[in-house]
Order: C-alpha cells, then sequence, then structure tokens
C-alpha cells in the first residue's frame, strides 16, 4: 500500500484561496507516495485528523514566516506572511516529531523545520545562492 503524504496547500492572497503546486504531487507520485492537500486551517481537532491519516507532511515552499514567530521584527526585506499557515504548520510540526512521523521541507518548508527544531534561531538569507 502507498504511503500517504500530507501536503502544506499554498495560499494566495490575491484570490483568498489555497493551491498546489502539480510538481509537488508528481514527485511523490514517482516516490510511490500517495499525496493529500491538508486544508488550511488552525484548528486543531481538524489538524490532528488530517494528520493522522498520513504517513508523512510535506513542508512546502511559499510566504515568508513571520519574523515574530522566530523572536525577531519584520524588516523592509520581509515579504508577504500568512500566519494561519504559519500556526498551522507549527503545530503540525510539533505533532508530527511527536508521533515520529517523517516530514520533509521545501524552501519556506526547510525553514520552518529549522526554526522549530533549532528553536532560537532562524537563519536569515539575504542573497540568493
Amino acid at each position: 500500500m502507498r504511503k500517504i503524504i500530507g501536503l502544506i496547500p499554498l495560499y494566495d492572497d490575491e484570490r483568498s484561496s489555497y493551491w498546489m503546486l502539480p510538481g509537488y504531487m508528481k514527485m511523490i507520485e514517482d516516490c510511490g507516495g500517495f499525496p493529500i492537500i491538508l486544508p488550511l486551517t488552525t484548528d486543531q481537532n481538524e489538524l490532528s485528523q488530517g494528520l493522522s491519516l498520513c504517513d508523512g507532511i510535506l513542508f512546502t515552499g511559499g510566504h515568508d514566516i513571520d519574523p515574530s514567530l522566530y523572536h525577531s521584527r519584520r524588516t523592509d526585506d520581509c515579504g508577504v506572511s500568512c500566519m494561519e499557515r504559519d500556526k498551522m504548520e507549527a503545530y503540525l510540526f510539533e505533532r508530527a516529531m511527536f508521533q515520529d512521523k517523517p516530514v520533509l521541507g521545501i524552501c519556506r518548508g526547510i525553514q520552518l523545520i529549522l526554526n522549530y527544531s533549532r528553536a532560537d534561531k532562524m537563519l536569515k538569507i539575504t542573497k540568493p545562492c
């Protein structure tokens, strides 16, 4: 049976909607997984139910993480944040670690994992590699 991988949705501010890049879905399918998009919510009961269905979580790219979550202040070089997604991911990451479920981060997702696993410092990259 294929492993179910929960994906964090991307949020479109202009359309007030969430969506997913097909490449994320395809990557999981190509690796033998079954991708599902989780709802964008901070309701912990819904998130727990969604997580219970998943064998792992993919923390996708997207908005900047709000600097307040890593004890910093917003600067001019900060992009747009989505606090609902920040809270959702924080809860899911904590629960996934407690339940010993694998997680993978892409771009923003890597920053989230670093931030919550180190809990004290966020690496700020100001220039692209």
